[in-house]
């Protein structure tokens, strides 16, 4: 997350009913699906970029997901993303959010004193996500409801200061909150306490953004709709960083380019460790690699508005990306990539790609990535279902992700898939699966993590590529200057 106007913003909170079918035949199966609203500008902001607040709140790119808090029930809607684990609001109090004419007011503020239901937890949130976005104030619990299913004490963070209009939903590991990783005291997040609660049987879900021009996407907590799919979901491990799953990443092992007249393969400093990030707008890679594929597609980087562009008229040619994850893969075609913005500076008839060079150590597969993808995110287990998505689904087919290993209905384990990340950069195989190592996973070198803070080091080496024409096109424009930060990456910074 991180020109123009703002589609309307949402006329109101609503909560849908549980899903309907179970793989177990179960009466009420234990599942929960919820629609995520889409908020688009014309171009969205990338996630690390910082913009003064007058902006923040016109031109940026994110996911909602509508809960209430407190007794009586205070409404919110939240960005929801699978880089961070906390769940934080923001208040009145917040210089940001004061005022009848707040930006925050759209989103939901935070009232503690009007809650028969609230509780101090004694900790408080200091946190910045990858360089931007930063929300402060104390943790505490509430009643929290999510469509038909109610935690009576949910531990989230109240924002008594904050740059960002709206809140933050986070779900990933739960050993990832901010809490957990300064204070060293774990508590349940919001996977783990819709497990806890018995809405859901096991800390898993899946997310479906449906197409760029769509409005809406959902969320199923709890198991995997097959509408929304096509083919088979493929399951792939998470990457673990220094043998701890802390991070929802798995092993990027090449990347293909088609276009109408060549072919392009980039496998050199690859596998690599990327996160599957909904809250970042853009597909963030190193920018070795990003060059490559900018060559092959057309497409030119501008260094001033720090943003790529490419002739408009290509989200209507026959051309894709391709990832590929130990052999299972994604297919990014132009529609996905291509937003229907421009800057002033751009040449005309030229309009925003969504893939962008990262800063060292921080790989995301973004919106402009996951809008293709159907991904079932399993927390329990420690791994990752893939397929490509149907953006022209039919009528549900919801089941139940049930306990235990091998529990997402439909999935087919990858064998042979890159898993663990221990050495000098080179990938090997053993006993059948295959590792990488911890600068591979890093890319521009390994991260490391020093008194809870993310540092890096160590840089990346040009990437190569096959072509089967050998088609030669103009370079991008350099050096490349990459801006820090709006929410999402799960980079939590000590302040």
């Amino acid at each position: 997350m991180r020109g123009s106007s703002l589609l309307p913003l949402i006329a109101g909170l609503y909560f849908p009913c549980i899903g309907a079918l179970s793989l177990h035949k179960r009466d009420v199966p234990a599942v929960l699906d919820f629609p995520i609203e889409r908020i688009q500008a014309a171009h969205p902001l990338r996630k690390r970029d910082i913009v003064d607040v007058s902006v923040l709140n016109t031109e940026s790119s994110y996911y909602l997901l509508n809960l209430t808090l407190g007794t009586p029930a205070q409404k919110f809607s939240l960005a929801l993303d699978t880089g961070s684990s906390d769940i934080w609001v923001n208040t009145a109090n917040s210089s940001l959010c004061s005022g009848s004419d707040a930006p925050c007011n759209a989103y939901g503020l935070y009232n503690y004193s009007a809650s028969s239901t609230y509780e101090t937890v004694g900790t408080s949130i200091n946190i910045t996500y990858a360089g931007g976005t930063n929300a402060y104030g104390p943790y505490v619990t509430d009643k929290l409801t999510v469509g038909n299913a109610t935690i009576d004490k949910m531990q989230f963070a109240i924002a008594e200061s904050s740059n960002a209009a709206q809140g933050i939903v986070g779900i990933g590991y739960q050993v990832s909150t901010y809490q957990s990783e300064y204070d060293h005291k774990e508590y349940a997040n919001l996977p783990q306490a819709l497990v806890d609660s018995g809405a859901i049987n096991s800390a898993a879900y899946s997310v479906w953004l449906n197409g760029l021009e769509a409005t809406s996407g959902s969320v199923l907590f709890g198991g995997v709709n097959k509408a929304q799919y096509q083919g088979e979901l493929q399951t792939l491990p998470i990457v673990p960083v220094y043998g701890e799953y802390m991070s929802l990443a798995i092993a990027l092992t090449g990347v293909s380019v088609e276009t109408d007249s060549d072919s392009n393969s980039y496998t050199q400093n690859l596998p690599l460790s990327v996160s599957l990030d909904t809250g970042s707008a853009f597909t963030e890679l190193p920018e070795a690699l990003v060059t490559k594929i900018y060559e092959a597609l057309g497409a030119t980087y501008d260094e001033n508005d720090g943003m790529p562009y490419i002739d408009c008229d290509t989200r209507e040619k026959d051309y894709n990306v391709t990832y590929s994850f130990s052999g299972a893969t994604v297919t990014v075609g132009m529609s996905q990539l291509i937003f229907d913005g421009t800057e002033p500076d751009f040449p005309k008839g030229d309009c925003v790609l969504g893939l962008v060079p990262s800063e060292p150590g921080v790989n995301l597969l973004g919106d402009t990535f996951l809008r293709s993808a159907y991904v079932v995110y399993d927390l329990a287990n420690n791994e990752i279902s893939l397929a490509n998505t149907n953006l022209n689904p039919g009528d549900d087919e919801i089941l139940e992700i049930g306990t235990g290993t091998d529990s997402v209905p439909g999935a087919t384990l990858v064998p042979s898939a890159v898993s663990s990340a221990t050495g000098n950069g080179v990938a090997t195989a053993t006993g059948g699966v295959r590792t990488v190592t911890e600068a591979a996973t890093a890319t521009s070198g390994s991260t490391e993590s020093t008194g809870g803070s993310s540092a890096s080091r160590g840089s990346s080496a040009e990437a190569t590529s096959t072509s089967s024409k050998g088609m030669a096109v103009a370079p991008t424009s350099k050096p490349i200057h990459l801006l820090s930060g709006l929410a999402g990456a799960g980079l939590l910074l000590a302040l």
